[in-house]
């Protein structure tokens, strides 16, 4: 049987049980002024990649600017509106990989790749290219002047590698792989951004950890955080993700590969991402009690990540990315929820007017 070869029916109901975390929340002081003027300087960048406000400004309403308040909460003064502006970016780079046009397309998917790839060596995108190339090399820029030299190529890295593992995504979709979850894991890490997104961590705290960057436990609290913001994901963008026929979904891979049904796939999901929150306070206890425990940034690294994950949580279960364009931007409660068509920002409004 193909494994891709399955359909969950409009109208079917499951269950998103309580996700919790013990990790304490914060908030950049400034939180209201940097998501207003990430808004500002993104907008014109959204209204040249869509074509219209309206569809400019539901992205923006969907609230991920927000995200650097939440999960980057200890960022300096001088580059705080910095990375505010860097995060609707990285949103929207993710969403030009599942542009319809373009899924299917390996060949059209493996251009844009090599466009992105020009735009993360530091080649300034042509006036007449897509606005979305011009967004993140114009984010990627703004970063420059505040990072080391060590930091500044991790940034660049991080970007390149997430391009990478979108355009190797397509590829197992265009082929109908599955994976078995440990596999599936580490591709997964890649496509939320790990390496980008911890640089910018240390970009926020205003730290170059150099080869500490690469130390095994450092990559392991790293990759159990990331895992954690994936996983979390999915449990709040499923709706979303059958809509817009995408497959990068862990609930989907389990009901593929382990043939588990819907809500069986979502309660181990659910559990996955509470044991993965463990593992991330286990190796940040054995990184306190070793040798690294005595080095300022790396303590202050360490919880940075765990800001990662409430911020995240926070994030998945208010944005009308998740929860439908007209969400009101409410906590979503543990509950059922159903399988309907869910537009996303890159349907035009009259498509789906009743």
């Amino acid at each position: 049987m193909d494994p891709y070869d399955f359909t969950i029916p409009t109208g079917t109901v499951f269950r998103i049980p309580e996700i919790r975390s013990s990790l304490p929340e914060a908030r950049h002081p400034r939180c209201a002024e940097l998501d207003e003027r990430a808004h500002t300087f993104s907008r014109p960048y959204l209204i040249g990649y869509f074509g219209d406000e309206d569809r400019a400004d539901r992205f923006l309403a969907q609230g991920h600017a927000h995200y650097a308040c939440l999960g980057y909460p200890r960022t300096l003064e001088d580059r705080a509106q910095a990375v505010a502006n860097s995060i609707l970016p990285a949103t929207l780079l993710d969403d030009t990989f599942s542009k319809p046009g373009l899924q299917g397309n390996l060949t059209a998917l493996k251009e844009h790749h090599a466009r992105w790839s020009a735009v993360f060596a530091g080649e300034r995108p042509p006036p007449e290219a897509d606005a979305a190339y011009h967004f993140v090399y114009d984010s990627i820029e703004a970063c420059a002047p505040y990072a080391s030299p060590g930091v500044a190529r991790r940034l660049r890295e991080g970007w390149q590698d997430a391009a990478d593992a979108f355009l190797d995504e397509a590829v197992h979709r265009h082929h109908k792989d599955t994976a078995d979850l440990g596999t599936y894991a580490e591709r997964r890490v890649r496509v939320h951004f790990r390496m980008w997104a911890c640089a910018l961590l240390e970009f926020s705290l205003g730290i170059d950890l150099g080869p500490l960057a690469g130390h095994p436990l450092i990559r392991s609290a790293q990759h159990h955080v990331i895992w954690h913001l994936a996983l979390a994901n999915d449990c709040y963008s499923l709706v979303k993700e059958l809509s817009a026929q995408e497959s990068t979904n862990t609930i989907i891979e389990l009901i593929r590969h382990d043939k588990l049904d819907l809500q069986t796939a979502v309660d181990e999901v659910v559990e996955l991402v509470h044991r993965t929150e463990q593992d991330y306070l286990r190796v940040r206890e054995e990184i306190r009690r070793g040798p690294l425990g005595g080095n300022p940034d790396v303590t202050a690294y360490m919880d940075g990540l765990g800001f990662f994950i409430t911020g995240n949580l926070r994030i998945m279960q208010s944005s009308s990315r998740y929860h439908g364009l007209d969400h009101d931007g409410s906590r979503v409660l543990p509950g059922p929820m159903t399988i309907t068509y869910m537009p996303t920002v890159h349907t035009p409004r009259e498509e789906f007017r009743p």
